[in-house]
């Protein structure tokens, strides 16, 4: 079989392949020589995980943790990487991912080398692709799980990595797991979440699809109450499927799965789902290792765990509080140690930009937490005795950043440290999550308090301003309350004032929540009435900027990723010969000469798009044939490959051997993938004669 490298798809993926080394190396030297146009470029890197700044030149790299599981080793690496590459500290995301930020483009494929020598991959990190499977910030070292979170996010990470059907989706998706019915995982949230159940004396788990925040937010609703674990690739591929097949091409901004579960509601959207895992659950998939499940004891449920946290076999995490998540290469070397010294063979990031030591023998605690204290970071005893503000980097390097959010987060950071250290309450277990924009990478939607970055004027002029929102739960599904906007140099003064409200309604056993909608917008601008006093230049200027704000961006983003339709068709038609490879192993006839047929169809595309010759999704196989028969495309190799095809697929409708059909179909995918990249190149010279192909498998 074949995927996007060639590789073996009866073969357990690796996360790191030199082919990808070598993939992104070439791509590279082709758009510095002016072979490959920015769109075409762009597309190319962000699945290699590099991904441009607002700074001229310069990328920011993110690295693909799946599960949030860091092995030990990782941290010297990664120390590595920052300190001779990048510039300023690194970044743990609200994906689990750390990023590191201005790389040269230039320097970019020498820091992969270096990455992908110390195990670690960049590979589909950005870009329309399955992003990183998250989990339990605790995966494999809480005593509630049924099972390690992070080895089955890790197991399903490379399950489909690099598989071409994945490569250039309509949008991005974003999945997780969960190892439990508490779902740290944040089901609700993702275009698909897996939580693990105990049903009818069988192990597996339930699965929640369609979910995601941004300017829109949709939670996920359930697809299937129970599922076995060997078939868990299985619903990805359902789920990635229905993303290509419904979701929104043309227009970027619906083009989420989120907005498939809109359109259709949520009963025909479940139907359609397990009709399609109906219909690929006997075909064949990359190999699944057996996970060992457990005994769930009891124990605490603390959704933002912090402090030391009881695991197994007596040993606990210690969860260390990285100030939102920025973490600089000393910092990292330094953890280095600490987790050799103590015997720690890997770690985790969290959701809210943690990170967490896993297996800590208790004779080492009182001895690490002395270390990761002298390092600036601390190990609080509980959640309540934490800021727990989380925050995306915002303009500080983001194209689309509105806001300087990471500078405002820390500004509240500190001064919930202050109020903590003084014996204050009001700081005490009240979340804040900032975004830089409305795209909610901060998860400002599912916060205690959450903000989000946006532009308004003020006496004509334009002045950074933030928009509140209340009560949000990603675990309960509850997108939070809208509230007033505020201007963003007023906007920690009134984080200190809704902090101590609803610290007070807290005390009277009431949630954020629940007090946002006894308040209501009238109540709440009543708390915040302080604020009107606030005048004067400085709102014009945002937190951490000395510029006069001039208003949101003008740029793009490439969180949507540009659609370059040359590569998603090659990587569609590998697909689809991958596909009747499948069905003919089944011995399911029609839906295996269908596949052939698409394969065939998407190779047709991409010639014909080599050739400036447009087609539209919606076409149907003989009219895209007949178009480029009539096209500059039709050369006499391409024809000669095209026809052998179209005879091989008549002989075996007649004969019902298959086997000259499949090899007439790769030779075609081949035959254009050559002359697509080089149109008067020799196809036989470099391929071979079809005939003596056909020969030897007849």
């Amino acid at each position: 079989m074949k995927d996007a490298t060639h590789a073996d798809l009866t073969a357990i993926e690796p996360l790191v392949r030199s082919s990808d080394l070598a993939e992104y190396r070439r791509g590279l030297q082709r758009h510095q020589s002016g072979e490959w146009d920015a769109e075409r470029f762009t597309a190319f890197r962000l699945r290699h995980g590099v991904y441009g700044q607002k700074q001229a030149g310069v990328q920011m790299v993110r690295i693909k943790i799946p599960g949030g599981i860091v092995p030990t080793p990782w941290l010297k690496t990664l120390a590595r990487v920052n300190r001779e590459f990048a510039k300023g500290p690194a970044h743990i995301t609200t994906r689990q991912d750390f990023q590191l930020y201005y790389v040269p483009l230039e320097r970019s494929a020498d820091m992969l080398d270096v990455l992908n020598a110390g195990g670690i991959t960049t590979r589909e990190a950005c870009g329309n692709t399955l992003r990183n499977m998250t989990s339990c910030a605790l995966a494999g070292a809480c005593g509630r799980e049924l099972v390690d979170a992070g080895k089955v996010a890790e197991q399903l990470a490379r399950s489909w990595l690099r598989h071409p059907l994945v490569q250039h989706m309509p949008r991005k998706m974003k999945f997780t797991v969960s190892g439990c019915a508490t779902d740290c995982g944040a089901s609700p949230i993702h275009d698909l979440g897996f939580v693990a159940v105990e049903k009818d004396g069988r192990k597996g788990f339930k699965v929640l699809a369609g979910g995601g925040l941004g300017g829109q937010p949709i939670m996920a609703v359930e697809v299937l109450s129970f599922v076995s674990e060997e078939d868990l690739p299985t619903v990805i591929e359902a789920t990635a499927r229905l993303h290509q097949r419904y979701s929104n091409r043309r227009d970027r901004a619906l083009a989420r799965l989120k907005f498939v579960l809109k359109r259709f509601g949520a009963e025909k959207f479940t139907a359609l789902f397990q009709e399609e895992f109906e219909r690929l659950r006997s075909l064949q998939q990359r190999p699944w290792q057996p996970l060992s499940w457990r005994t769930p004891v009891e124990a605490p449920v603390a959704r933002t765990p912090v402090g030391v946290v009881p695991g197994h076999d007596g040993k606990v995490a210690l969860v260390v509080y990285v100030p939102l998540g920025i973490i600089d290469s000393d910092q990292l070397d330094a953890l280095y140690d600490i987790a050799v010294s103590a015997g720690v063979s890997r770690l985790s990031t969290t959701r809210d930009q943690k990170l967490a030591l896993l297996d800590v023998a208790q004779d080492k605690v009182a001895e690490v937490t002395a270390k990761v204290r002298a390092l600036g970071f601390d190990i609080p005893a509980s959640a309540e005795d934490a800021p727990d503000v989380v925050s995306c980097p915002g303009t500080t390097t983001c194209r689309i950043g509105i806001t300087n959010s990471q500078s405002f987060g820390l500004q509240v950071e500190k001064e919930a440290q202050f109020s903590l250290k003084s014996g204050a309450a009001d700081a005490r277990g009240v979340s804040v999550h900032v975004s830089g924009c409305q795209n909610s990478c901060g998860l400002h939607h599912v916060a205690d308090i959450g903000l989000h970055g946006m532009g308004k004027k003020i006496d004509g002029k334009p002045a950074p301003h933030y928009q509140l929102h209340f009560g949000g739960d990603a675990y309960a599904g509850q997108v939070g309350i809208e509230g007033p906007i505020v201007p963003a140099r007023l906007a920690n003064q009134a984080v200190a004032l809704l902090r101590r409200d609803i610290q007070a309604a807290r005390a009277k056993g009431e949630s954020a929540r629940a007090w946002a909608e006894r308040l209501g917008k009238d109540g709440i601008n009543e708390v915040l009435k302080p604020l009107a006093a606030g005048e004067g230049d400085d709102l014009f200027t945002d937190w951490g900027d000395s510029d006069v704000f001039v208003g949101p961006p003008k740029a793009k983003g490439e969180c949507a990723a540009p659609q370059v339709s040359t590569t998603y068709y090659a990587d569609l038609a590998d697909d689809g010969l991958i596909n009747l490879d499948r069905f003919l192993s089944r011995g399911r006839w029609p839906e295996a000469l269908k596949a052939g047929e698409e394969a065939t169809v998407y190779a047709v595309r991409l010639l014909l798009g080599g050739h400036g010759v447009a087609t539209e999704d919606d076409q149907d196989a003989e009219a895209v044939f007949a178009l480029f028969r009539a096209s500059p495309a039709a050369t006499i190799e391409a024809v000669n490959a095209f026809e052998s095809v179209l005879a091989e697929r008549t002989s075996a409708l007649v004969t019902g051997e298959a086997d000259t059909y499949r090899e007439a179909v790769a030779y075609f995918i081949d035959t254009v993938g050559v002359l697509f990249a080089r149109p008067k190149a020799p196809v036989v010279a470099e391929i071979g004669d079809l005939s003596s192909i056909l020969a030897v498998v007849a």
